[in-house]
């Protein structure tokens, strides 16, 4: 738990999104979006990182579309958890920020080996 009287929060946006940053005494950086939901899993301060470049790095990869596979797809189907919004294909999966689970947009990668071994190993 990360004692927010103790940090410098200065609010800023990455990808249209408000998120804080709180500088801590050490110099550690830690980062917090406020416009996820549900708010208490959002608001959850993520680090330490090593500087502001770390955690806006590390923020800017959890929250891009997924990557899924056409297999992957298939099996989201058979369970309801695949359709489209407005035209748009989205896919029920864990937010890599929140980790709740979410209805989300995707890009659709070929099944590789490689990206098995990774996806396993929780990367995409």
């Amino acid at each position: 738990m990360v004692d927010e009287s103790l940090l410098q929060i200065e609010t800023c946006l990455l990808e249209r999104r408000k998120v804080h940053l709180g500088i801590a005494p050490d110099g550690r950086v830690y980062l917090r979006v406020t416009s996820f939901w549900p708010k208490e899993a959002a608001q959850h301060w993520h680090g330490p990182y090593s500087d502001r470049k770390e955690a806006e790095t590390d923020f800017l990869a959890r929250t891009q579309p997924p990557c899924v596979t056409r297999a992957e797809i298939s099996d989201a189907s058979r369970r309801g958890e695949h359709g489209t919004v407005d035209g748009v294909p989205m896919i029920v999966m864990k937010h890599r920020w929140t980790g709740q689970l979410t209805l989300t947009p995707y890009r659709l990668v070929e099944d590789t080996g490689v990206m098995q071994v990774a996806r396993q190993n929780g990367h995409n």
